[in-house]
């Protein structure tokens, strides 16, 4: 993780949103249209298509390693000698390829905070007007996924970014360099697989981003999703793509039966280097009724946030520190292994999860600074079968903002029995919890802790209709304990918290 809270680079203020995870270089950069301080329009991608680089400054106003480099003139420097001929404070001697735009991208400072800030006059930093483009954009921070401030991209006609941070005006110019260029008149590309990456049976949804890098307009191509060597889907692409300009084209669906890992391949042209992108589709991990969620956090364990949610969106289950304000470093949860030292926190945790219904289910796992369980030597979550198996997992890694997976419940739940109808109560309980039900044979109820221990188990047999079944909480810690129902070779498993 990161973690630098004030450095001579990086502000501290972060954003916490379970969504907000940093654009990785090399991903699209998304399209705006903005208004400058003094009313001039911009966008983004109408700079791009005429084939200007652009380089983005994101800061804020009260952040001082960003009032350094803004003073530092590198961005005027570069506006001067690269920027668009005719445009104000741009020499005459230009090389007219590179537009600078800047922006305050903190949504609470009032425009006024960009000639009156703590700092000084960010329109006027050194006694001398800016050139290049301000603005007081109050969402370009979520557009770009913010980590932090400042923060500086290079944006390639292409429309590929990459974090190019303060650099200076020359080291700046030079990395335009690095983009790539429009070559061969008929020349397609494929950026990226943009469709479905996973399935619960059925029929997988494809796309790509189709792009001109070549010189002449682009009316057509075809695009085939190989399996193997086998083509499994086939599309004719028509249209009319000037250079550099996009389209996202829909392919249309595939069906695998296990995880698979598809090559989706452009028809040949001028360069063959651009034309393959791969796409791999993972089946949906299959569980009888239970599951069971593992997690070793690393030693930011309060970033972490988890969530089950089935094929509706509705969230069945959750853990984690549902902070959203991001208060980071606090122990707040899990626990603290060292309740003196909140960070020195790498724990092993076990949540059983009862799946409610037959159905597909969503679990994601967030991490809110947006770098996965990396820290203090890594974590790793996994999540396992009724009988113990994992069925999903990762180690270790920086997985970003998130990291996600399906699982397919097999097992018919009582709920879903119409001869059964289990209702337990009182949730919360107390002194006592009920479990009722409609016998129509032997039924066997349970109640376990969350640790799959047996505590209890009462068996109603031969009678027909309404039965309850009562168990006593007396010696029970409080806490969350999983009751079990079993009948007809059906399994339902229920939630109950004891306080």
């Amino acid at each position: 993780m990161k973690k630098i809270l004030l450095s001579a680079i990086l502000c501290s203020t972060l954003f916490a949103s379970k969504s907000i995870a940093q654009l990785p270089d090399g991903s699209i950069a998304p399209d705006f249209t903005t208004t400058d301080v003094n009313g001039n329009t911009h966008n983004l991608y109408d700079y791009l298509d005429q084939g200007y680089s652009v380089v983005m400054d994101i800061s804020a106003t009260w952040c001082g390693p960003c009032w350094n480099y803004h003073v530092g003139g590198a961005l005027e420097d570069l506006w001067a000698n690269h920027g668009p001929a005719g445009e104000p404070g741009v020499l005459a001697s230009t090389t007219d390829d590179v537009v600078v735009l800047w922006f305050e991208g903190d949504a609470g400072t009032a425009l006024s905070e960009l000639t009156n800030s703590s700092l000084g006059n960010w329109l006027e930093p050194n006694g001398q007007t800016v050139d290049f483009p301000m603005c007081n954009d109050d969402n370009i921070a979520q557009l770009y996924q913010l980590p932090y401030w400042p923060i500086i991209y290079t944006i390639c006609p292409n429309r590929i970014l990459k974090e190019s941070g303060q650099l200076s005006a020359n080291a700046h110019y030079s990395g335009t360099a690095n983009c790539e260029s429009a070559s061969g008149a008929n020349n397609g590309s494929l950026l990226g697989y943009t469709g479905e990456t996973i399935t619960c049976g059925e029929p997988v949804a494809m796309s790509v981003d189709l792009q001109n890098m070549g010189t002449d307009a682009l009316t057509s191509a075809t695009i085939e999703v190989m399996d193997g060597g086998t083509s499994v889907l086939s599309y004719n692409w028509s249209g009319n793509l000037a250079t550099y300009e996009m389209e996202s084209v829909s392919l249309g669906t595939v069906s695998p039966t296990s995880t698979t890992t598809y090559s989706i391949e452009l028809s040949a042209d001028d360069n063959a280097s651009d034309n393959t992108v791969s796409a791999t589709i993972n089946t949906a991990q299959e569980t009888a009724a239970t599951m069971t969620v593992e997690v070793l956090t690393d030693t930011y364990a309060d970033e972490i946030w988890m969530e089950l949610t089935n094929a509706s969106g509705a969230v069945v289950w959750s853990e984690g520190n549902e902070n959203v304000q991001g208060n980071y470093g606090t122990g707040q949860f899990p626990p603290p292994a060292d309740p003196s030292n909140p960070l020195a926190n790498s724990t092993a945790y076990s949540w059983p999860v009862a799946l409610p219904a037959v159905d597909c289910y969503t679990f994601t796992i967030y991490d809110y600074y947006g770098d996965g369980l990396q820290e203090g030597g890594g974590g790793s979550w996994s999540v396992k079968d009724n009988n113990g198996n994992v069925i999903l997992s990762e180690s270790a890694v920086n997985y970003g903002a998130m990291d996600a997976g399906l699982v397919k419940n097999t097992v018919a739940s009582l709920d879903e029995m119409t001869a059964q109808n289990v209702q337990v109560y009182p949730n919360p309980a107390t002194d006592v919890v009920n479990i009722s039900f409609e016998n129509t044979n032997d039924t066997y109820v349970s109640i376990m802790d969350l640790q799959g221990r047996v505590l209890g188990t009462q068996v109603a047999s031969g009678a027909n209709g309404t039965q309850v079944i009562s168990f006593s909480t007396e010696g029970f810690a409080k806490g969350t304990y999983v009751v079990s129902v079993k009948a007809n070779g059906l399994t339902s498993n229920s939630n109950v918290v004891i306080k």
